[in-house]
């Protein structure tokens, strides 16, 4: 009797009425990208699946296999995140999501050379499988990244920005929009030149990045023009962000083209969304904060009062 009966169009194959598929890819894929949640259920919803179809008894060992990878994998993912570069961390998990294919293949042939040569050969169609799709995905996640960032800051670009408050105007926790200005910037560029202040612009843009976190986005919306919105903050810590990051700015040194160092200021204007309020609103009374801080002599936080 021939050990692999049939071969179907659905990434997987039929070996001594065993269906051996490419599932733990799925699961690695689903552990590394997708929270923990999705990953338990999708695993749990598929092996339930997997129940329902083929021998009963090795349906029985490969659910319960399962229901322990359903627990155990999303832990592994979570544990050696910061541990594994990426491809190591998805090839690790593949080989974790394997074990239901093990454990039920082990029960049923009883030529055990037969089997982990059979799970090597699945193993390595699975490993090749894995770092093509895993470029994939890196190519995707890159261009998706360089369409949505400024060139010479780093920052998130215009477009960006105006799809995020599209897709805030629908949300109703707090938020705070900041407009940075960069203070005296045309003076930078007439006394230094154009390429000083290209330098300028990404050095401070490397400092917004750093500001960056759960919650707090920087944007770059024109020449020395930028953006930040806060959310999931309350009115004084924002306020306290803005001002720690005005003062830390105030206290860099920034270095020309030419070699020499230099300090330089921003001038922030904010504003706290109000019950049922429209976004362009609330951006334009940060406009009018900002300009307010800087008809108040620059270099300082001014927040748009309602009245």
């Amino acid at each position: 009797m021939h050990p692999c009966r049939n071969i179907v169009g659905s990434f997987s194959i039929i070996i001594m009425n065993i269906r051996f598929d490419f599932r733990f890819l799925l699961f690695g894929f689903l552990a590394k990208y997708l929270d923990w949640k999705i990953t338990s259920s999708s695993i749990v919803l598929l092996a339930l699946v997997r129940f329902f179809y083929g021998g009963i008894e090795i349906a029985q060992i490969h659910l319960l296999a399962s229901l322990v990878l359903a627990v155990v994998l999303p832990m592994i993912a979570i544990y050696t995140t910061d541990k594994l570069n990426d491809l190591p961390h998805l090839l690790t998990l593949v080989t974790v999501s394997t074990i239901p294919t093990f454990v039920a293949t082990n029960q049923a042939i009883a030529d055990k050379i037969f089997v982990i040569e059979l799970l090597l050969a699945l193993l390595a169609c699975g490993y090749g499988t894995t770092f093509i799709m895993y470029h994939f995905v890196t190519d995707l996640y890159n261009l998706i990244a360089f369409a949505q960032t400024d060139e010479l800051t780093a920052l998130k670009n215009v477009p960006t920005f105006k799809a995020k408050l599209l897709e805030m105007e629908r949300s109703v926790q707090p938020i705070t929009i900041a407009m940075i200005d960069l203070d005296h910037f045309k003076n930078y560029n007439d006394a230094y030149g154009h390429d000083s202040g290209d330098a300028l612009l990404k050095q401070l843009g490397q400092v917004l990045n750093d500001f960056s976190g759960p919650g707090i986005d920087f944007y770059r919306i024109g020449g020395d023009e930028f953006a930040a919105i806060i959310t999931h903050s309350e009115q004084h810590e924002a306020e306290a962000f803005l001002i720690n990051l005005q003062k830390k700015i105030s206290e860099l040194d920034f270095l020309m083209v030419s070699g020499e160092s230099l300090g330089v200021t921003v001038s922030i204007g904010l504003a706290h969304r109000q019950s049922g309020e429209k976004l362009p609103k609330l951006l334009n009374r940060a406009d009018v904060a900002l300009y307010a801080a800087k008809k108040d002599g620059r270099n300082k936080v001014t927040l748009y009062f309602p009245n």
